[in-house]
């Protein structure tokens, strides 16, 4: 997989922008460039994109994604912007990210209750299913000083689509670390004994030792939730199953479920 392009999604609402942080240091690392992108529909319902108002508040927009840019680009990172008139901005950042071909979405993400994930259709949902893009749900900027990173995959999936998905989280888990003191674990769950995937495979296909592999059986939703609070992890990446049709709407995926249980940033893998 190439991380070679970052689409940031500017927050207008707030003033911290953890989404930012977090891919300006990222792509620091990596050499990556940065594209932040903003979506506004103006104070007032009714406005036209061509209108003089309408043009004014997108400059006063991309001055300030010009201001937050400026020390990024001055650290040697390549960077780019674009401001977007429109009310539905889930979509728009979702076109977005597929116009310029990134590699990675970056978006803050705040909790919300379980109640207004189901009856609303949030940001994070939207991309997590929509968006072809890895996307990172970022609620902490900066990472501790031993990052942990837990990756959810399960061996047990032999589908060719599943078995890639695998080798992509597992790639992305590596490469996201940001030093050679950061731990990388992994996570298995299994639904009965007779599925309980095989220890020495789970340690060969993720190239980690017997003390980060972590095999447990419940949910996977729920299991992952348990091991990424046990080793305190500062990043958990997951694949998404049912991103579509009556399986999404019935069942949800694993993002959805673990989201708004996890203190930490949540990666979820198309």
């Amino acid at each position: 997989m190439d991380l070679n392009r970052f689409l940031v999604v500017y927050d207008p609402t707030g003033e911290e922008q953890p989404a930012l942080e977090r891919a300006a240091a990222i792509a620091a690392e990596i050499d990556a460039s940065l594209h932040l992108f903003a979506c506004i529909h103006g104070d007032k319902a009714g406005i036209e994109r061509d209108t003089e108002e309408a043009q004014q508040q997108m400059a006063a927009l991309q001055a300030t994604l010009d201001t937050h840019l400026a020390p990024i680009a001055a650290a040697g990172t390549a960077t780019s912007s674009e401001v977007e008139w429109g009310k539905d901005w889930y979509h728009a950042v979702v076109n977005a990210a597929a116009r310029i071909n990134a590699d990675m979405v970056f978006k803050s993400s705040f909790k919300h209750s379980t109640s207004h994930r189901l009856l609303t259709s949030t940001s994070d949902w939207t991309l997590i299913r929509e968006c072809m893009s890895p996307v990172l749900l970022v609620k902490k900027a900066t990472p501790p000083p031993v990052p942990r990173i837990l990756a959810g995959i399960d061996i047990n999936v032999r589908t060719e689509s599943y078995e890639k998905l695998n080798e992509h989280i597992l790639d992305l888990s590596l490469r996201l670390v940001a030093s050679d003191m950061a731990e990388v674990h992994v996570v298995n769950a299994f639904p009965d004994f007779r599925l309980k995937p095989d220890r020495r495979k789970l340690m060969e296909v993720a190239g980690v030792d017997s003390e980060h592999v972590h095999i447990k059986l419940g949910e996977p939703d729920k299991v992952i939730v348990d091991v990424a609070r046990s080793i305190d992890a500062s990043m958990v990446i997951v694949g998404n199953s049912h991103r579509s049709g009556i399986a999404a709407l019935m069942n949800g995926n694993t993002a959805e479920k673990i989201l708004d249980k996890l203190d930490c940033n949540v990666l979820a893998m198309p």
